[in-house]
């Protein structure tokens, strides 16, 4: 692996380290370019909350109130009904997201939590939209330049910070759903597995056969 040495250009080890060093981009790539689209629309909304007029700006908060529902919650939510739900609730209540059926579901505690910083929003969002941009300023480096020619500090670089910044947001939903969790307690799985579809309604309340034969 060191022939001539081991930092030579065209040493085993530096060939080795240039094929790694592709496979990670390329895996790198999945998570930055994929999740992209999604990244794109919360910024899309975000633009609408904090540089949108007044009905804009509402609108905006409360669309990502809705997509981020495991975590966030709006000012004005702790003052809802604890039995809260889309079909007791007016849709154009400031404090339930929209649409109004993505509102979380009633707290089992009784409690609602109380509101989500309004910065941890625009952190955790432009948190994730970095860890695309660094990815595509990577994959300049990576593409654009042959392994001779490309800096040295640039790989190590970018995917450090492209991991730094995607692992903070990260760590902000996860701290800020378990707090959340804490005050609220944890839905019970028929909350979330309900069935909605009429016929599987129905068949939930039809006797057993054997409760028929008996």
């Amino acid at each position: 692996m060191c022939h001539p040495t081991c930092n030579d250009i065209q040493s085993p080890r530096r060939i080795w380290i240039e094929i790694d060093s592709q496979i990670l981009n390329a895996l790198f790539c999945v998570t930055g370019f994929g999740l992209a689209p999604w990244r794109f629309r919360d910024l899309y909304w975000w633009s609408w909350w904090r540089i949108g007029g007044s009905q804009r700006k509402e609108t905006g908060i409360r669309r990502l109130a809705g997509i981020h529902r495991g975590w966030f919650r709006l000012r004005g939510s702790d003052g809802l009904s604890p039995t809260a739900s889309p079909k007791t609730t007016n849709p154009e209540d400031p404090a339930v997201p929209v649409p109004h059926d993505k509102m979380p579901h009633p707290p089992p505690t009784g409690i609602h939590a109380p509101p989500t910083k309004s910065w941890k929003m625009d952190f955790v969002l432009w948190m994730n939209a970095s860890n695309t941009f660094f990815q595509i300023v990577l994959c300049f480096y990576m593409y654009h330049y042959n392994r001779y020619d490309r800096p040295s500090w640039a790989t190590g670089l970018f995917v450090a910070l492209g991991c730094i910044v995607a692992g903070v947001a990260g760590i902000m939903m996860y701290h800020e759903g378990k707090l959340v969790k804490k005050v609220e307690g944890v839905p019970p799985p028929t909350e979330s597995g309900k069935a909605t579809d009429v016929e599987a309604q129905h068949a939930l309340v039809e006797p057993a056969p054997s409760a028929k034969a008996s």
